[in-house]
């Protein structure tokens, strides 16, 4: 008998490798959370050359010979919750100042081997926090934040259609696209940066992410589906992990100088003539944007000084406004009394002050100082 024992331990312990194996296999390609894992042992031995019958095992012991008198020996396999936050264009987010509803674009994949539910937190990093892509660090905070869930599985945010802020359930190796959205402030200036983060925490699938997941502690419960964080992020194995967007402002910077210059006198008329009354003096009014967007929407409104008079017809064919980007030709246009009737973007408001705008060329200021837009007209000294 003490030589059929030895033999029978032996046994065992050959079919136990082999069920580990397995289990390790069936782990390695994600096997599903509360998938049971079965197994039973069978002990074949001959006392003094007699084949006996055949001993199956059980999780108790069993020593009754016969196919069926044993138990499988069972596990539960355990959650694994695993999930990836995940920027997706690679590079800032390029928007402008008093932009809405400006979005930031991630992905959160599952890759636990159960389906869960992930809570969403949209977060504004603190000013001086480092670029994810190497560029300039934080400097303002973004408004208005917010965060949707792609409703329609096209990767853009649609206002009215992508409503939910939590990710009720996702399949395992499953991925969806979820949006920050926000607001930036009207004083953030051109090439100022502002760091946002995604955090998505693990909940249990279909609860609306109301019911977050706590990890298992103490030693495995073989029946129990135990629940265990694998993720890495900021804070290793918390059952959340998170990524970070960054938005880049790029602006109009506009600059205007304007300058005068006497054109002719009654006396001296167009050599060295001086500013006395009855002569004729040039305004020029130079926008220029060094910015790295193009100004749109651009007028001009300048008061025509007191003791002066506006001068018509003073430019070729007899336009009293004359509008140059850069160094291209000119572009010219009549300023008429009290409203623009001939709608070329020039006119002369009821309280006397000259309006320049579309559809001139000065109604977009592009970026880059080669494309400063010149405004010129005239006044006569009273």
């Amino acid at each position: 008998m003490t030589i059929a024992r030895h033999l029978m331990r032996v046994a065992l312990a050959l079919p136990v490798l082999g069920s580990f194996a397995v289990m390790q296999s069936a782990l390695a390609v994600g096997t599903d959370a509360g998938t049971s894992i079965n197994n039973r042992a069978t002990v074949s031995y001959s006392v003094s050359g007699v084949a006996q019958t055949a001993i199956e095992s059980s999780p108790t012991g069993n020593a009754t010979p016969g196919a069926g008198a044993g138990a499988n020996t069972t596990f539960v396999v355990d959650n694994k919750i695993l999930h990836v936050v995940a920027e997706t264009s690679g590079n800032a987010t390029s928007t402008s100042p008093g932009a809405t509803n400006v979005v930031a674009t991630f992905t959160v994949t599952n890759q636990g081997n159960n389906a869960q539910g992930y809570q969403l937190t949209p977060t504004n990093l603190a000013t001086g926090t480092a670029s994810p892509f190497g560029a300039g660090a934080d400097a303002f905070d973004v408004t208005n934040l917010r965060v949707f869930v792609d409703a329609n599985g096209n990767g853009a945010y649609d206002a009215g259609t992508d409503t939910a802020t939590f990710i009720d359930t996702l399949a395992e190796d499953a991925s969806v696209t979820v949006f920050i959205v926000s607001d930036i402030p009207l004083a953030a200036t051109n090439g100022q940066y502002a760091n946002v983060q995604l955090a998505a925490r693990a909940a249990q699938a279909g609860t609306s992410a109301a019911t977050l997941m706590a990890e298992t502690s103490g030693a495995d419960n073989a029946t129990v589906v135990d629940v265990v964080f694998a993720d890495a992020g900021a804070t290793a194995r918390d059952g959340v992990h998170e990524a970070s967007d960054q938005y880049t402002v790029a602006s109009a910077a506009l600059s205007v100088a304007k300058t005068s210059s006497v054109v002719s006198d009654p006396f001296n008329g167009t050599s060295n003539p001086k500013a006395i009354p009855q002569a004729i003096v040039e305004y020029s009014i130079v926008v220029t944007n060094t910015g790295a967007s193009a100004a749109s929407s651009v007028s001009i409104r300048d008061p025509l000084p007191a003791a002066t008079t506006f001068v018509q017809g003073q430019y070729a064919g007899t336009t009293d406004v004359e509008v140059q980007v850069g160094a291209g030709a000119p572009t010219r246009c009549v300023a008429e009394a009290v409203a623009d009737s001939n709608a070329d973007g020039c006119y002369r408001n009821s309280s006397g002050e000259l309006i320049v705008g579309a559809p001139m060329a000065v109604a977009t200021v592009s970026a880059g100082a080669a494309n400063s837009v010149t405004v010129r007209f005239r006044v006569q000294i009273n």
